[in-house]
């Protein structure tokens, strides 16, 4: 596309900048996007524009899905040229895009995105988190799409080759930072890639947002970082277990796109999710012994990696090292809490409640064979549920 003319500066200075911010997955995402969809207004005094369309952040969604080639049932069509349109027209010093998809994008449409945004400057901002979290993170995420892998099923698969499992395959096309900053860094040149470390368990959440806007280029004071209800939101290792099991047993005679409107967005986000607001600490997957081992050994060598000339860390790369054994390792088995038997009468149910229903004439279709989602989106996505969506 071909960009609005910027008016040049007569002074030679730089052009306005753009911050990318582009994951990745479970890495306190959905909490910097509240922050900033919550704080426009504020961000505009600062002379940072936060582009949205009415005022949602959806608008950087499709963007994203538009840009990737991602399908969806909602058309993007035009809606990266829209974006990047907003950004030139704007005479804000810089402009923010938080949306993790971005992270996802090969080469050429990684090339693609910068090209589009110049002449402004392009720089890219990732946060990371250490393997022991990530992992029961992007379980539960993907539960929620509609997978029925048990959790130690899954971190057995993501210790092994990742062609060996499509547990394996997702987990690191969204989860191998080494190579999503190898990626960008290609393309931005050396100091215009940022690594944000998401802070250890019981820092302030304040702490996360001082480093992002650190980045940015704002002082972080005076912003309004409460949690946001509509943000991500986590399931208890017993109800994700749960959702997990009805997966399983809804699979067969259930289309895809029905499973996940009854059991995605009907039993977990409103169900399941207010009984998971009552759980306590203590019901969260933990890892056993041999994954634990295996994710100290591979954090050190993506440590190694990560810590050369180019990438300018805010935090700590020692951050991206597992919590001690002790507060890592567990043995829990949710799996006793809900019996079996008990999600094929809910699957029963929810079928039932699909076949009543007019609005989905192919609740009973059947499954078509594929894991393929429906809405194309890649699993461990849920921009429907967050703030500003």
């Amino acid at each position: 596309m071909t960009p609005p003319p910027m008016t040049p500066d007569p002074g030679g200075a730089a052009p306005p900048g753009v911050y990318l911010h582009i994951g990745l997955f479970k890495s306190g995402t959905s909490f910097i996007q509240s922050v900033l969809g919550r704080n426009r207004d504020r961000l505009l005094r600062d002379g940072v524009l936060f582009p949205t369309g009415g005022g949602r952040w959806s608008a950087q969604v499709r963007a994203a899905r538009d840009v990737l080639g991602i399908k969806h049932h909602n058309p993007s069509d035009g809606a990266w040229d829209e974006l990047v349109t907003m950004i030139h027209q704007s005479s804000a010093r810089t402009a923010v895009v938080s949306m993790e998809f971005l992270s996802l994008a090969t080469p050429d449409a990684a090339r693609r995105i910068v090209a589009d945004l110049g002449p402004r400057q392009v720089d890219v901002i990732v946060t990371a988190r250490d393997l022991v979290r990530v992992l029961p993170s992007a379980w539960q995420s993907m539960v929620k799409q509609g997978r029925d892998w048990p959790f130690a099923e899954f971190a057995e698969a993501v210790t092994a080759d990742p062609a060996l499992h499509d547990a394996s395959r997702r987990f690191w096309h969204h989860h191998d930072v080494v190579a999503i900053v190898d990626r960008w860094l290609d393309i931005v040149g050396p100091d215009r890639l940022h690594l944000v470390t998401v802070p250890p368990s019981g820092a302030p959440p304040s702490l996360l947002w001082e480093r992002f806007a650190s980045v940015v280029g704002v002082d972080p004071d005076g912003y309004d970082i409460t949690q946001d209800r509509n943000s991500n939101f986590s399931l208890s290792y017993s109800d994700t277990e749960l959702l997990r099991q009805v997966n399983r047993a809804l699979r067969p005679g259930m289309s895809r796109k029905a499973q996940k409107r009854y059991s995605t967005r009907y039993l977990s986000n409103r169900v399941l999710r207010a009984a998971s607001a009552e759980a306590t600490s203590a019901d969260r997957p933990t890892v056993d012994a041999t994954t634990y081992a295996w994710a100290v050994e591979r954090s050190a060598e993506m440590i190694a990696r990560l810590g050369r000339p180019g990438v300018r860390v805010v935090g700590s790369l020692d951050e991206l090292r597992p919590a001690p054994a002790a507060d890592a390792v567990g043995t829990a088995d949710p799996a006793q809490a809900y019996p079996e038997r008990i999600a094929e009468i809910i699957a029963a149910l929810l079928k039932r409640l699909a076949a009543l229903d007019p609005s989905m004439p192919d609740a009973g279709g059947g499954d078509r064979g594929t894991d393929e989602d429906d809405d194309g989106l890649p699993d461990q996505a849920e921009p429907d549920t967050r703030a500003g969506s």
